[in-house]
């Protein structure tokens, strides 16, 4: 198993990186003006607020920049900025602790920033780190703070109780730990569930792909072809004409002859490319084998059919000459699809108007409607 460290590792439809840095800069812009508030009413009584919040606003503000403008930053940047807050809080209390006249006065100086910020370190590692770095790092840390605190006051007057105070303080935080492990764990298994839907979701798309499209073009392949002419032969109606193309390259086997099968490879994606271009959205283009294609046209009458069908015929010769060099013309069928008509039925009537163009010369149109030739 691959050791997770650092950022939450981003799994396939949960970007956790994305989310972790917006969360921390959203608490970032919240707290900005807390910052700024408490300077401007309490930085002149309080030297500690005075000289350390405008540094650590400033510190505070550049993280979120690194964030949001500059993520590959964010990793160093937030362990950096996390250990140096710790260390700012371990510095506050012992300072406050100092200056106090007796324990009493040290515990109300303590409450609520420095203990309250302890808390924001332990909720800021879990965002940064994996699960177990978190958890070893707050626990390492809580006690420390918890041993700072708790012999600082026992050397101030009256400083027994609050010795006392100070250890129920670090079984809080240890209770908090715990807490955030099980939902950093509860978050993991989540997001693996989530990570294993996203790849099973793949993993059936590729399975469709394979089961409907072709696989040298990427086009619809016979299977699809099959199913869109059933679907469609129960909607034709007088105002819902369906018309279906059938095109086969002329020649095609003295180009693999000739040039080899990777250039009648080549050959065969082209068309398949430049017609997809050439149709409509909603119509069904699909290599029914070879060098054959069909299309398949809703709600587009015979004539219009035809008109594809001259426009794909005159773009072909020209889009093959100027991407593989070689001029490969086709012959086109062209018919209606009527109401309730079998695949087969359909694909061997458009069949044998290809073969009539072919007959009459290559590099033509051959069409009819359900009665017969037009």
């Amino acid at each position: 198993m691959q050791r997770r460290t650092g950022w939450p590792a981003s799994q396939p439809g949960v970007d956790l990186a994305g989310l972790a840095r917006r969360v921390v800069a959203l608490g970032i812009a919240v707290g900005a003006p807390i910052i700024a508030g408490t300077w401007y009413r309490e930085g002149p009584q309080d030297p500690w607020v005075h000289w350390g919040y405008p540094p650590l606003g400033a510190v505070l503000l550049v993280f979120a920049w690194i964030l949001l403008r500059r993520q590959e930053w964010a990793i160093r940047a937030a362990l950096a900025i996390l250990v140096l807050l710790e260390a700012l809080w371990v510095v506050i209390a012992l300072g406050r602790i100092a200056q106090a006249p007796d324990a009493a006065t040290a515990w109300a100086l303590l409450l609520p920033t420095p203990l309250l910020g302890v808390v924001v370190c332990l909720i800021v590692g879990f965002l940064f780190q994996s699960t177990r770095t978190a958890l070893v790092h707050g626990t390492v840390y809580a006690a420390l703070i918890t041993a700072v605190i708790a012999t600082a006051l026992g050397q101030r007057p009256g400083g027994a109780f609050y010795v006392w105070q100070s250890l129920r303080y670090g079984v809080y935080l240890g209770v908090f730990l715990v807490l955030l492990l099980v939902l950093s764990r509860a978050k993991e298994h989540v997001t693996s569930a989530v990570a294993d839907a996203a790849r099973a979701d793949a993993t059936a798309s590729r399975m469709r792909d394979m089961a409907y499209l072709d696989e040298l073009t990427g086009i619809a392949n016979r299977r699809r072809l099959l199913e869109e002419l059933g679907h469609q032969a129960g909607l034709v109606s007088p105002s819902h004409p369906v018309c279906v193309v059938y095109f086969d390259l002329d020649h095609f086997k003295q180009v693999n002859d000739t040039f080899g099968h990777d250039l009648g490879d080549q050959v065969l994606r082209v068309v398949a490319e430049v017609a997809a271009r050439t149709v409509r959205d909603g119509d069904v283009l699909a290599r029914l084998g070879g060098e054959e294609f069909v299309l398949v046209t809703p709600a587009t009458d015979h004539h219009q059919a035809v008109q594809l069908a001259e426009r794909l015929r005159q773009a072909l010769p020209q889009e093959l000459t100027v991407a593989v060099g070689v001029r490969v013309t086709a012959s086109f069928g062209v018919t209606e699809l009527q109401h309730d008509e079998s695949a087969t039925s359909v694909l061997r009537r458009v069949d044998e108007l290809m073969y009539r163009a072919k007959a009459d010369g290559r590099d033509r149109v051959q069409s009819a409607g359900p009665a017969g030739p037009w």
